[in-house]
């Protein structure tokens, strides 16, 4: 079964610096976001495609993970 990382060990494992600047930025786009809403000033629209396009480079940027255990299937049926 494979190792489900948390958030901190997705930041913290070898993950290539640039995925990982990504990760960061995208959090910080939404982060930004959810500080724009308060303000009346800003349409919501705009504030969605911000929160958008963060949340999308945040979850792009997870398939960059590498992976230490890699699965291994136990199972001893012959009959397949």
């Amino acid at each position: 079964m494979e190792k489900k990382y948390t958030v901190w060990e997705r930041i913290t494992n070898d993950t290539p610096s640039f995925f990982k600047k990504a990760q960061v930025f995208g959090a910080s786009l939404v982060v930004l976001s959810i500080s724009l809403a308060e303000n009346q000033l800003i349409p919501s629209h705009i504030i969605t495609i911000i929160a958008s396009i963060g949340g999308t480079i945040a979850a792009i940027a997870q398939f960059a993970v590498k992976q230490y255990e890699p699965y291994k299937n136990i199972s001893n049926d012959n009959t397949k």
